[in-house]
């Protein structure tokens, strides 16, 4: 079949993180690639739902805004190095969505998101899927894999894409402590939405609080709200012109703007075909 949603309206945008403001038209450049990615993410991952699939919605269409922002730096500087990490690797439509958008990946073939032998699977995996290029492993794992690449390339930015569940692991306990202690250049960018597959951590775990704990383990903390994207554009380029560690923490409810599964836990599975279709 043919995407319906046309891929090519997507506009390249190179972002400057010397300028911490965006001009007029940089915004509205970035808030229709926004809108245009979260419509494809809620379409091709209602197509599994269709099919009697798993997957998740809201997650990666949770986090375009940042990888938005973080896609303009790596296309606007060669301080950044050029890969979407994420350590809550389900995200992964995001992924697969930015292979298509990059000519890596044939927009038709994300209609196949999550079916048997599409190379298109629940976690991030390189050397299957054209495009992409880590692998993930279970939640949680990338961050001392991060590291490791920050060691390995000290002039460089290195952007993580995390989230409050992930950051519960203590493999990212760990490496958090390990970026301090060196110094590595490399920024967890947070979405911290007080939901995971388990529920609202606010009610589970009570007295944690993601940024909180990152503080505590010494990295400079940066909060704000993840919709408001003045002011995520401003924070997230403040964190890669900063030397060393730093976390961008982003708070939003999960699937934001779409009825009947904004701020569920049941964003971690595909949308319902009815409430893609709604939307």
């Amino acid at each position: 079949m043919t995407f319906p949603i046309d891929l090519a309206a997507f506009r390249p945008l190179p972002l400057d993180p010397k300028r911490t403001t965006l001009s007029a038209a940089e915004r509205a450049t970035l808030e229709a690639n926004i809108a245009l990615c979260r419509d494809a993410i809620v379409f091709f991952t209602a197509t599994a739902a269709a099919k009697g699939l798993g997957g998740h919605t809201g997650g990666p269409y949770d986090i375009v805004p940042e990888v938005m922002i973080a896609d303009g730096f790596m296309r606007g500087t060669d301080a950044v190095l050029p890969y979407f990490f994420d350590e809550a690797g389900h995200r992964v439509a995001i992924q697969y969505l930015m292979a298509a958008l990059a000519g890596d990946l044939p927009a038709e073939r994300l209609t196949r998101y999550r079916a048997a032998d599409s190379a298109l699977p629940g976690h991030p995996e390189r050397g299957l899927t054209p495009g992409v290029k880590f692998s993930s492993g279970r939640l949680g794992n990338l961050w001392s894999f991060v590291n490791g690449l920050a060691f390995a390339h000290p002039d460089k930015a290195i952007v993580c894409f995390g989230s409050d569940g992930s950051q519960q692991e203590g493999n990212d306990a760990e490496a958090a402590r390990m970026a301090v202690a060196h110094q590595l250049n490399v920024k967890i960018v947070v979405d911290d939405n007080d939901v995971t597959i388990a529920g609202h951590p606010s009610d589970y775990i009570p007295g944690y609080h993601v940024a909180d704990t990152l503080a505590g383990h010494g990295l400079p903390v940066s909060i704000g709200e993840g919709e408001d994207i003045a002011d995520l554009y401003a924070r997230m380029a403040k964190a890669v012109m900063t030397p060393g560690p730093v976390a961008v923490v982003n708070r939003r409810k999960m699937a934001v703007g779409i009825a009947g599964l904004e701020g569920s836990p049941h964003g971690h599975d595909v949308i319902p075909v009815d409430l893609a279709v709604a939307y």
